[in-house]
């Protein structure tokens, strides 16, 4: 059963301090590359320690190591040495090797029963030259660069890999090469998973992998659904029989 989605596609550019290349690799994959984008004048990338995984702000940040990569009258280093900083940002995925993207899922404390995730909200944002790209929809960049078909959801690249889901089976996440053309691997979740926001490097080994996932709260909560990051080991994988 497949599920076909109908986005609109929108890039706009806009230059950066100074008109030159920072030295950003938005497709590292890296677990605290974040990014608050507020519009065209107002943004900061930057890089939190690894355990910040995942959407949201999180309190504390005048006591951790940030690394602020790229600011765009933003002002992130002022607001952490005042501890007025409010924002909202959002993990950044690898694309390819050079690209990120961010992705919004269904809010929490919704009811699990009627809830719609689709479409997500995601943008790509491409560093070239002395400019910034931003492209909505991850999943029409996927399905052109990629192959991936209407029903295959992007999650990320790490190393020569692509991790995608699919909608009637939200416990596996396929991946295989890059210039490949069916799944070669998979990981098997849990039951409670609802969704998918993307892959990035593990936080406990590198080596690993991690995925940002929406799932059905555990024990006493005040919402039913959480957001939470699942890392994995690709020893854990298993073979898929066939293409898929």
């Amino acid at each position: 059963m497949g599920t076909v989605i109908v986005l609109v596609f929108v890039s706009v550019c806009f230059p950066l301090y100074g008109g030159a290349a920072p030295s950003v690799n938005l497709g590292s994959g890296q677990p605290g590359l974040k990014i608050d984008y507020k519009g065209t004048n107002q943004f900061v990338i930057y890089l939190d320690e690894r355990w910040t995984v995942g959407e949201g702000f999180i309190g504390g940040y005048d006591e951790r190591h940030i690394d602020v990569l790229l600011d765009r009258n933003y002002g992130l280093k002022g607001m952490i040495q005042t501890r007025k900083w409010d924002g909202y940002p959002h993990q950044l995925y690898p694309f390819d090797d050079q690209r990120g993207f961010t992705c919004e899922s269904a809010k929490l404390g919704l009811d699990p029963k009627t809830l719609t995730h689709w479409p997500h909200q995601t943008q790509v944002f491409t560093i070239d030259g002395d400019s910034l790209s931003v492209s909505d929809d991850v999943y029409v960049l996927a399905r052109h660069q990629y192959g991936l078909t209407t029903n295959q959801f992007f999650l990320g690249k790490i190393g020569t890999n692509i991790f995608y889901w699919e909608t009637q089976d939200s416990r596996r996440v396929f991946y295989r090469p890059a210039a490949g053309e069916g799944a070669t691997n998979y990981f098997e979740f849990p039951k409670g998973i609802l969704d998918f926001m993307g892959v990035t490097q593990g936080v406990k080994e590198k080596d690993n992998i991690g995925f940002t996932v929406l799932r059905k709260s555990k024990g006493f909560s005040y919402s039913p659904n959480e957001f939470t990051f699942i890392e994995v080991s690709y020893k854990n994988a298993k073979p898929v029989k066939g293409n898929q």
